[in-house]
């Protein structure tokens, strides 16, 4: 069931549509749909060209397998029987063969070359980024083809080939793939279950497509819980392991710094001395990788820079929170025991609290879409968490800096029920310890499941109230980023 992608989508036609060759970057963690997303978009069209690389296989392999599915799509039965060693073999073949397709549509259409998981067909070197920017500039990018170069090693689709030498300055798009939206969310469980539901699939799965899909809709949450995470058999037990094993080279190092983070915000210096870590060029690596691969992500203080050594990184990976959580100290239990309860049981009254500090993740990750349902998208500067200095008891779950001279101090609650007036002295306390900068006003804002009660609502207290129905509403990611 395809959802959602309704902006990646239209890049992509109006892409297919112009009347010039198009280099296409597409990059995202694994199984947040990148492959779907271009057969779908490449379904019904005439002259496309399709191939997926081996996972860690050697050149020649990926060689041989790129010509056996060529030769399958071209249906030449000599390519079978010809013994390529060379790229530069293949891209002519291909090449002559996209071309010869020109004269059956004067033009119109383009041929689309689709090389999915590209960073395995390259093995992770730069020489195959090299020899198709020699076939871009001299056969395809006159002859409107369409390249899609598709990966979901981040590091490498980044570094290696949108901010390559080879390709600079010819990528005519690029698109950053994120998890599905809340709404997108919903309909992939096809409307079946409540936005309560969705809400902590949501929070525990993050919006991951191939995630969603596992989930039995006539089933409840903690049964789809425990047979998806706390059964020996359950697909995402082992998903770690493929997250960080496939991704990274040193994956013990990230592993390492991941669970460091797994509590706690921390700077760079903090992490540099609890993991003995230099703080120069190798632990930034590190750090630049993991945000890279969207598993953490880096916060600026409201009074600091944004290359202020006071930068704070927080784990923001939603299954891998929950992994580090539940899964991995009790995977002996998980592997051994019989009991179809061991969701209910390893997870115990703590799960509540744990969706809470989820929830507040959730909308540090959803803050561009909040400040939209509050109408201040545009006026906004930073949004972050604040904490305070001097007071370790003192946060602020999400904070705005506005260009309108404004500070929006954000109070995430996850309650099932609405929120009374009892929150007035905690606010306050808050409000009074931070010192807004010189000539901004504060405003406050509540975010929360249900809203407030007839009482709070009174009170007229808060300048800006959003429930789970809005965010069902009107939170849309803008999971995109585009390069012209």
């Amino acid at each position: 069931m395809f959802v959602g992608r309704r902006k990646e989508l239209s890049l992509l036609e109006e892409a297919y549509t112009s009347k010039k060759g198009e280099l296409v970057v597409i990059y995202g963690r694994r199984r947040i749909g990148k492959s779907c997303l271009v057969q779908n978009f490449t379904q019904g069209k005439k002259n496309v060209f399709s191939f997926e690389a081996l996972e860690n296989e050697t050149t020649q392999k990926q060689i041989t397998h790129f010509a056996q599915q060529l030769q399958k799509q071209t249906n030449d039965p000599l390519l079978g029987s010809v013994d390529l060693k060379k790229w530069e073999n293949l891209f002519y073949y291909l090449t002559e063969r996209t071309l010869a397709l020109l004269p059956e549509n004067n033009g119109r259409e383009k041929t689309v070359l689709f090389f999915d998981e590209f960073q395995w067909m390259a093995v992770g070197r730069s020489r195959l980024v090299s020899l198709l920017k020699f076939f871009w500039d001299n056969f395809w990018k006159e002859k409107n083809i369409m390249l899609i170069l598709c990966g979901s090693i981040a590091s490498f689709m980044v570094k290696k080939v949108l901010r390559s030498k080879a390709l600079y300055g010819r990528t005519t798009l690029e698109i950053l793939l994120k998890g599905l939206n809340p709404t997108d969310s919903l309909s992939l469980l096809q409307h079946r279950r409540s936005n309560e539901e969705t809400i902590k699939y949501i929070m525990v799965f993050g919006g991951v497509p191939k995630y969603f899909e596992q989930i039995n809709t006539n089933q409840s949450f903690n049964q789809n819980m425990n047979q998806l995470c706390f059964s020996s058999q359950g697909i995402m037990v082992h998903e770690v392991d493929r997250i960080f094993y496939n991704q990274f080279r040193q994956a013990k190092t990230y592993l390492r710094i991941v669970n460091l983070l797994e509590n706690r915000i921390h700077s760079m210096g903090e992490i540099s001395e609890k993991l003995k870590i230099p703080s120069g060029g190798g632990l930034k690596l590190y750090l630049d990788n993991l945000e890279l691969a969207e598993i953490i992500r880096s916060y600026t203080p409201l009074d600091r820079s944004e290359t202020s050594k006071f930068k704070k990184y927080m784990l923001c990976d939603e299954y891998l929170l929950f992994y580090f959580k539940y899964i991995k100290p009790n995977i002996k239990t998980i592997n051994e025991s019989t009991s179809k309860k061991k969701f209910e049981t390893l997870t115990g009254d703590s799960f509540n609290s744990w969706l809470g500090f989820s929830f507040e993740r959730f909308c540090l990750k959803y803050s561009g879409a909040l400040a939209r349902i509050m109408n201040f998208e545009d006026e906004v500067l930073l949004a972050s968490p604040f904490f305070g200095r001097n007071d370790k008891k003192f946060q602020i779950d999400l904070i705005y800096k506005r260009a309108d001279k404004v500070i929006t101090i954000c109070e995430i609650k996850h309650q099932n029920k609405k929120i009374s007036t009892k929150i007035i002295p905690e606010m306050e306390r808050k409000c009074s310890l931070f010192n807004a900068p010189r000539g901004y006003v504060v405003e406050k804002a509540l975010i929360s499941l249900y809203g407030p009660d007839e009482s709070l609502k009174n009170a007229e207290y808060f300048h800006h109230i959003v429930t789970l129905g809005d965010i069902f509403k009107n939170i849309s990611i803008k999971g995109y980023q585009v390069t012209l």
